[in-house]
């Protein structure tokens, strides 16, 4: 029984291990989408995550430069190292694509770790499509998610109000392998507000994984901006 025992706890410390494996994403992206008068637009920069620091940091190098900074509760604008804007949001960063796919929850989109529930399970079309039901408090306030995955990817993401209208659809292709770790090299999204549907595709290279610098957007500090 102790060898049982030493031979499970090895495993576990092996385990939290590979769960924090992955620590710093970075990436240059460009976000190609369109204004409701139809102009089509173009943004290109660089985004920093860092897992223990939980803020998000876009370095915008074009049309305009400026930097975002996204914390669990307000997200920062700062041009010419000055803050412009904060606005509160209530979207937590431990939810955005670079952390879960850091903490390699990206498959089900931490659905599970927000309280929601698994309700049913299909396949389609060489799909696997989940329902996922909102915490039973939260039922009044936000609708269901289906969540698709292909070859135990995420492929799609479709998020419901209260009355079973699509608000939005995120879908996630092309990943990219670097040393176990995966990503989706390209990610599109349509949302839905008042008749009017938006459509945005941002794409991923030159992705850098545990980058020893870039110390500085990492653990942005803006409160001395």
């Amino acid at each position: 029984m102790r060898k049982i025992s030493l031979i499970f706890l090895i495993l576990l410390f092996a385990n939290n291990i590979s769960a924090q494996e992955f620590y710093r994403f970075s990436a240059e992206y460009s976000v190609k989408y369109k204004e409701k008068n139809g102009t089509e637009m173009l943004k290109l920069g660089k985004v920093f995550y860092d897992f223990k620091q939980k803020q998000i940091v876009i370095k915008n190098g074009f049309p305009v430069k400026e930097i975002f900074v996204y914390t669990d509760t307000t997200v920062y604008q700062l041009r010419n190292d000055r803050v412009v804007n904060k606005e509160k949001i209530i979207a937590p960063v431990e939810f955005s694509i670079f952390h879960l796919a850091l903490n390699e929850q990206l498959r089900n989109y931490g659905l599970d770790k927000a309280g929601y529930i698994l309700d049913t399970v299909k396949r389609d079309k060489g799909l696997i499509i989940a329902l996922w039901k909102p915490p039973v408090n939260f039922q009044n306030i936000f609708g269901n998610v289906l969540v698709s995955t292909k070859e135990k990817q995420l492929f799609g993401i479709v998020f419901l109000n209260t009355k079973g209208d699509i608000v939005s659809k995120h879908f996630f292709r092309n990943y990219q392998q670097i040393n176990g770790f995966s990503f989706p090299t390209e990610v599109v999204r349509m949302n839905y507000i008042d008749d009017f549907e938006s459509y945005e595709t941002t794409t991923y290279k030159k992705i850098i994984i545990n980058d020893t610098e870039n110390n500085e957007y990492y653990n942005y500090d803006f409160h001395k901006k």
